[in-house]
Parts: C-alpha cells; structure tokens; sequence
C-alpha cells in the first residue's frame, strides 16, 4: 500500500516509522512543502498536522480521490466533521480517524468490567495543555457505549461518568482498568494503522464516534468554561 504522510511534529515522527514498517511510505511533507502535487502516488494520505488545519487538508485530499487517515480531532466541529463524510461519500474514499485506544489490550477488558448504570471514574493525569482533544477525546469514543444516548451533561459529568483531569505524571485509569502507556503496552498504533490499511476494521463505526465526540465537545464548549 503507497501512503503520504502531511505532518512531521510531534505525532508524524512517531507516524512514519510505523508507515516505513507496513506500507511503502512515497513521502513526508512539513508545513513548507507542497503535497497536492504528490498526492496522485499514494492511496492513503495520513494527516498529522495542527488540529485548526484538519479540515482543509483533508477535504483538498478527498477531492483529489485519496483515502485519508486524520489523527484526532477530525476537524473542530460537528458540521465541519459531517461535511467532510458526506464529501467522502460523494467521491468513494475512505475516511477514518485515529481512534487507538480501541486498540489497546485493555478495551477488551474494558467492554467485560463496565457497568452501564454503575458510576464510572476516569482518572487522566497529564502534561498536556489541551485535556478537550490530548484526553477527553479517548474517553468519549472508548466509553461510547455507556454515552451514547446522553441524559446528562453537567461537566465533568456526562451520564454515569465523572471525569478527573489533572495536570502531573501520566497516570490513566477507567475506575481500576488501567490506559497507562507504558513500553509493555501493546502496539495497538501499529495494529491499527494496518488494519486501517488493509481494511480491517469499521468505517461506519469511526464514523459514528467520530461525530459522537465532535457533538459532544460542542455541547462543553459552548456551555462549560474548562
């Protein structure tokens, strides 16, 4: 499979080994080169760049007939997200956004433990400046099951779940299963990524979580100051 990769911070340097290992890798783009001139030598296109930028990048690709694999957030709105799948649709590509988590050993065990209508403790300590997109994110789609139909929203609670965002070393529990990323953790980015790839895995679904967390992180943003 020929892939491009539009991006290379943080994210694209741990992107491009992975595409090197599973895929024939034709190029790297930074923010100063021009992809839309090497787009006709892949088949996938893999977008690593600025959340604000999303959605231009990929719409230009999906109207140059490429598949494309955004990392999280696919764009910063619903609407955006929605105009994106319905222009995939319009022109026959795949669309899928990074949702690795659900790839980790630990969602296994996660789908067993959980209890609908018990309450359920996420506990994410981070770094990270941006806990809307870096950590909520995740938790949305992994806990998708228990959320998706919403009778409350009062930040940082969302139906059952209390959310627990803190600033400090990385810690990541869903009450006592723990995310913690650590170097025994399952490549669950490369198994995704060649899933994606190689059609392993269910479009309509990311889809569906996709816009499932955009709609949500609408709702808190424009009714919650985080």
């Amino acid at each position: 499979m020929r892939t491009g990769l539009i991006g290379y911070g943080y994210w694209g340097k741990i992107l491009k080994p992975k595409l090197e290992k599973i895929s024939n890798l034709k190029f790297v783009c930074t923010s100063k080169d021009n992809y839309e001139n090497k787009l006709y030598l892949i088949d996938w296109v893999f977008i690593a760049t600025p959340n604000s930028t999303h959605f231009d990048i990929v719409k230009k690709c999906i109207l140059s007939r490429v598949n494309v694999f955004c990392e999280k957030p696919l764009t910063l709105t619903y609407k955006e997200s929605l105009e994106l799948y319905e222009l995939a649709d319009e022109y026959n590509v795949k669309l899928y956004v990074n949702d690795v988590f659900n790839y980790r050993d630990e969602k296994i065990l996660l789908d067993k433990k959980i209890n609908k209508n018990k309450e359920i403790n996420v506990t994410w300590s981070s770094n990270s400046n941006d806990i809307i997109y870096d950590l909520l994110y995740h938790d949305l789609y992994l806990l998708y099951n228990v959320l998706k139909k919403i009778t409350l929203l009062n930040w940082p609670r969302i139906n059952n779940v209390i959310f627990n965002y803190s600033k400090g070393n990385k810690k990541h529990f869903i009450n006592d299963i723990n995310f913690t990323h650590t170097n025994q953790t399952n490549d669950a980015l490369l198994k995704m990524i060649n899933h994606v790839l190689y059609e392993r895995v269910n479009y309509k679904y990311n889809k569906e979580i996709t816009l499932f967390c955009n709609k949500i992180i609408d709702d808190i943003n424009n009714n919650t100051n985080i």
